[in-house]
């Protein structure tokens, strides 16, 4: 992935702000921050930035100009210097509500008088609780996502 932050002096910041802005306006009546990544938006991004030589953007690198344009809304005024984003690494914790239908293997040690003996001794008995023995293998044999979400986002520090 690149590091779109070094890519750009201050004078093309500008220039692609103004194209970003010209573009947003034009087409669709400005740049709403609730439609980030919306197919349009990435679209217009990749018809401007093109003439400046970056082709086939990868999913994250199209946050650097939503987040260009967010930071930035009076770059025109040019006593002000750009603001530019700059790339981090981040955790994202995901909580997912799943149903699984999983088959366990049980582990349990008791005494009794030859195998065949054992397994009608345990059939038949009230007390035997399989679910006290020791899982020895698991396997999850299907699974259904019910709900899902992001439960927060953390930057990972960079420890130097």
């Amino acid at each position: 992935m690149r590091d779109l932050s070094t890519q750009f002096t201050d004078k093309m910041l500008r220039k692609v702000l103004s194209q970003l802005e010209s573009e947003f306006m034009g087409e669709f009546g400005g740049y709403s921050i609730n439609n980030r990544y919306e197919e349009y938006q990435c679209d217009a991004i990749d018809g401007i930035v093109k003439y400046y030589g970056l082709h086939d953007l990868e999913w994250e690198e199209y946050g650097f100009f939503f987040q260009l344009m967010e930071l930035n809304p009076d770059y025109r005024d040019e006593n002000k210097q750009i603001k530019v984003p700059k790339l981090g690494m981040y955790d994202v914790y995901y909580n997912s509500e799943e149903r699984q239908w999983v088959t366990y293997t049980y582990k349990q040690r008791v005494y009794g008088y030859g195998e065949d003996i054992v397994r009608d001794q345990l059939n038949n008995s009230v007390d035997f609780a399989y679910y006290d023995g020791e899982i020895v293998n698991e396997s999850i044999d299907d699974s259904e996502v019910i709900d899902g979400r992001i439960d927060y986002v953390e930057e990972v520090k960079k420890r130097w």
